[in-house]
């Protein structure tokens, strides 16, 4: 699953890495982008569902879920539609799920044999302190909270408990509440390295505090009984 938002000069790379790398079929999600992004994959024949409006990469996300259990998928890998997560690292998030019965696999950049890739300093400061927020929240070790690269088994998210739906998910918030509840709910989840490139230009859609917050939010709603 490639969820994309006005990326019409990396989608391109993003399919053809994807498919020298894996034989598997890709979606893609188009966020409402306003430029050619769907024409680009639909030219190099991937399935593309578009949001008529920017919706949020939540929402953008939970239409993939809901493609993959209307299709019989097995399993979700989520890549990112700027090339920041290179699909030579996807085997490590398969393996667990197709060989150790795990359920959700988290990417990490930082744990041992996972390259040290240069990457902006206040970026580094805040995916580690997140990630700690993360470990304290959970009582379990997490080292990489805000990675996007992850792999799910699709049976998983059948489970009612997942309340995909709810509106205040729809942008930065449904990536860890996946995470998040997946712990809570006893699934099996693990972390394993892959690699987290960072291009010295536009490398994140993010907001500084605003979607920070939103990043942060699921954490403190989901502790604290507010959200389910």
């Amino acid at each position: 699953m490639v969820p994309v938002w006005n990326e019409e000069v990396k989608v391109g790379k993003v399919i053809d890495d994807l498919r020298q790398n894996i034989t598997a079929d890709i979606l893609v999600v188009d966020d409402g982008s306003c430029d050619k992004t769907s024409e680009i994959a639909q030219n190099k024949r991937c399935v593309v569902i578009r949001h008529p409006v920017n919706l949020g990469i939540g929402a953008a996300i939970r239409t993939g879920i809901k493609y993959a259990m209307a299709n019989d998928y097995e399993i979700i890998v989520i890549v990112s539609g700027s090339g920041k997560t290179p699909a030579v690292s996807i085997p490590n998030l398969l393996n667990p799920i197709l060989k150790e019965g795990y359920d959700f696999i988290q990417g990490s950049r930082y744990l041992a044999g996972a390259p040290r890739l240069p990457m902006p300093l206040h970026r580094s400061f805040g995916t580690r302190l997140y990630s700690l927020i993360f470990s304290l929240f959970l009582s379990r070790k997490i080292t990489d909270g805000t990675s996007g690269f992850r792999a799910i088994r699709v049976a998983m998210l059948k489970d009612r408990r997942f309340l995909l739906d709810q509106p205040w998910l729809n942008r930065y918030e449904l990536e860890p509440y996946l995470y998040y509840k997946s712990v809570r709910l006893g699934y099996k989840v693990k972390e394993v390295p892959v690699i987290i490139s960072y291009p010295k230009r536009n490398y994140t859609k993010m907001r500084a505090f605003i979607d920070w917050w939103k990043i942060s939010r699921p954490l403190f709603f989901l502790k604290l009984g507010l959200k389910r």
